[in-house]
């Protein structure tokens, strides 16, 4: 009796001490329950009222559809899954991808304000097909993509369309690179590739422009992701030279969350040294996450897809991701400082 009563303290000090040792790892890495936290609110706002299921509002308070921000939302949902493991975000990325394939698209019924998907869409299907194991989403991601790209036969033609209709988007440009990539067409995203390789282009290399950050961020995610690093070194290194002069450790990339997310997706790319850059800013984000699980931008709004964007980057400092051998960024000190401008909010591609 004494020797059962020995082991079951042993037991129990040992399982406070793993709770004891869980709990600092949570103290001292905020990333983890963020992840979880954060994906939660992205299951909360999701809509599964009757012929709108799986799509979000445009902002927390608003009642505009947001139906073309679907897939770029539900990718930190795809993200949370593959750290965490928890069904429910499974579900409510099939739920997502539900909506698309049934709203948008080629086979699209009841359609209410965009008839084909986005860019975001086909990665995030791609991205749904690997962790659920069902290649009927890469399929439909790869049919839906010879669908869009139909209305821009190259990516010269959607850079075309961008200056048509002054969006100086190298960040949606991305997007596309990494959609055709994964569907397939190199010659498209070989295209779109030497476009966003263009680092003196200042259409979408201008620093006063709202998006310069989501701009080279963007771009070097897509180059390094898709494979175009030793093609385009020159470009990347600077991308990301001019990227490490944006971030701050007390403001984020510029004070917007959107920006340092998709900071941190660039850097966790690249892997090697930019990696502290990553770490740094996704505890930048981690400390700015409300008491909800989403985050407010700059505007004072919340945006289901900034929330979706902010939990991928949490995601990213724990996922796998492509070292570059022999990288070695410059270090350099944040030689300025730009304040958040309140009255910027986030502009959808609505590819009309």
């Amino acid at each position: 009796m004494k020797r059962k009563s020995m082991i079951i303290t042993i037991v129990a000090l040992a399982c406070l001490l793993a709770l004891d040792g869980a709990m600092s790892l949570a103290k001292k890495n905020p990333i983890i329950p963020g992840i979880r936290s954060g994906a939660d609110r992205i299951v909360e706002l999701q809509r599964t009222d009757s012929g709108w299921e799986g799509t979000w509002y445009w902002y927390i308070g608003s009642t505009d559809n947001a139906t073309n921000l679907t897939g770029v939302t539900a990718l930190g949902l795809v993200e949370a899954f593959r750290d965490v493991k928890d069904p429910a975000y499974l579900d409510a990325a099939k739920g997502a991808a539900d909506f698309i394939l049934k709203h948008l698209g080629l086979t699209a019924t009841e359609t209410k304000y965009y008839i084909r998907t986005t860019a975001p869409d086909i990665v995030f299907l791609h991205q749904l097909a690997t962790v659920s194991r069902d290649r009927y989403y890469a399929y439909r991601a790869t049919v839906e993509w010879y669908n869009l790209s139909s209305f821009w036969p190259t990516a010269g033609d959607l850079d075309s369309h961008f200056h048509n209709i002054n969006r100086p988007s190298a960040w949606d440009m991305a997007f596309f690179l990494e959609a055709a990539y994964q569907s397939g067409d190199k010659p498209w995203a070989d295209g779109a590739a030497e476009i966003l390789a263009d680092y003196q282009n200042q259409f979408y290399y201008d620093d006063d422009t709202g998006w310069y950050a989501l701009n080279l961020a963007g771009a070097i995610r897509a180059l390094v992701g898709c494979g175009y690093y030793e093609e385009y070194k020159d470009a990347v290194l600077y991308f990301l030279e001019e990227l490490t002069s944006l971030v701050d450790k007390e403001n984020g990339v510029q004070g917007y969350i959107q920006d340092t997310t998709y900071a941190v997706l660039a850097f966790r790319t690249v892997a090697g040294p930019a990696e502290k850059y990553a770490e740094m800013l996704a505890r930048w984000l981690a400390s700015r996450q409300n008491e909800s699980g989403g985050w407010t931008e700059s505007d004072g709004r919340e945006y289901p897809e900034i929330d979706g964007e902010a939990v991928r980057a949490l995601c990213a400092t724990i996922g796998r991701n492509l070292p570059l051998d022999g990288f070695r960024p410059k270090s350099m000190a944040n030689s300025f400082r730009k304040k958040p401008k309140a009255w910027r909010s986030a502009r959808p591609f609505k590819e009309d």
